[in-house]
């Protein structure tokens, strides 16, 4: 059963997988993995491998419960909606860091929305699972 924490728990976790594989600020595994340090190869493949498989998981689990409608809706939502703060001012897409940060969390959004988007379902649509249900 989806809970407000579990939904975010979620989130946090789309969010740490997107933004620890690449963000502008230079802290992330590209900018770890083009470093000249000729050392801990190992490590930087243990994390790479973890951080494909959670990848994966992450956008097969969003294609599955979305389809590629619902991904394109998302997308389609997003992208009106990062259209409409630009149009009033409030969002400076001229600003190539601004850009990025907000593609970034345009993908999580939709990865951490595909990821529990089938609990979502559920909860809206008031089907109970045979696993979550408190005999008397």
């Amino acid at each position: 059963m989806l809970t407000t924490a579990g939904f975010i728990v979620r989130m946090l976790l789309t969010l740490l997988t997107v933004f620890g594989t690449y963000n502008p600020s230079g802290y992330s595994y590209y900018h770890w993995i083009g470093m000249e340090d000729t050392g801990h190869w190992t490590l930087k493949l243990f994390v790479g491998t973890v951080m494909i498989f959670l990848i994966y998981t992450h956008v097969l689990a969003t294609y599955r419960s979305m389809k590629l409608i619902g991904m394109l809706l998302v997308a389609v939502i997003y992208g009106v909606s990062v259209w409409m703060l630009w149009d009033y001012g409030l969002l400076d897409l001229d600003n190539p860091t601004t850009l990025t940060l907000t593609l970034l969390t345009g993908v999580a959004t939709l990865l951490g929305t595909g990821f529990s988007w089938s609990l979502v379902r559920y909860r809206l649509s008031g089907q109970v699972d045979s696993q979550n249900v408190i005999p008397p």
